[in-house]
């Protein structure tokens, strides 16, 4: 993989934030669901990038237009990515997880793996909003199973018509999943 090296800008420890959209797009999710997505993939995964809370996938420019997979960002022709440097392959900072000289990966198949790995979205008759804790409302503990979040996952947004969570409310759980959910 190339950049046009004019529309990159030098960075942190030789990195270079670069343009997408001209020689490359990327998808950008979190780190959780990014590389479950890679294991998924295999060997057809193009250049992976792992930040500490996110992974960026990089598939061929323009492809990623009208990205609308739940949980993941298309990033094209109005948005910049930080490259690691070029051996740069584990932390601190962001990093190779696969490396820049693979092919770019195939937008069909990183959409495939990415619904695939996706948790279950929970329905509002999953979640009790009348009864959740503010430790629950805050992300402390799981909206779902209340025990205390070592490891989580976005439910999604949620508003309930009383209660503590009125507002529009950011709402988490267990990861990979919580045994308040039913098995897929």
């Amino acid at each position: 993989m190339s950049t046009d090296i004019s529309r990159e800008i030098p960075g942190f420890a030789e990195t270079r934030i670069a343009a997408a959209g001209e020689t490359w797009d990327a998808v950008r999710t979190n780190r959780f669901l990014g590389l479950q997505a890679v294991e998924r993939l295999g060997s057809t995964a193009g250049p992976v990038i792992v930040e500490p809370t996110a992974v960026y996938f990089l598939v061929p420019a323009g492809s990623t237009r009208t990205w609308d997979v739940p949980q993941s960002t298309g990033l094209s022709d109005t948005h910049y990515v930080v490259l690691p440097a070029q051996g740069k392959t584990q932390p601190p900072g962001p990093y190779w997880l696969l490396p820049p000289r693979r092919p770019l990966g195939n937008t069909d198949d990183l959409r495939r793996a990415l619904e695939a790995v996706r948790a279950p979205r929970p329905t509002e008759s999953n979640v009790d909003l009348a009864r959740l804790t503010m430790d629950q409302i805050k992300g402390f503990t799981c909206a779902l199973c209340g025990y205390r979040l070592y490891a989580d996952r976005p439910l999604g947004t949620f508003t309930a018509t009383e209660g503590l969570c009125t507002e529009p409310t950011e709402l988490w759980a267990c990861a990979p999943t919580c045994s308040a959910l039913p098995p897929r």
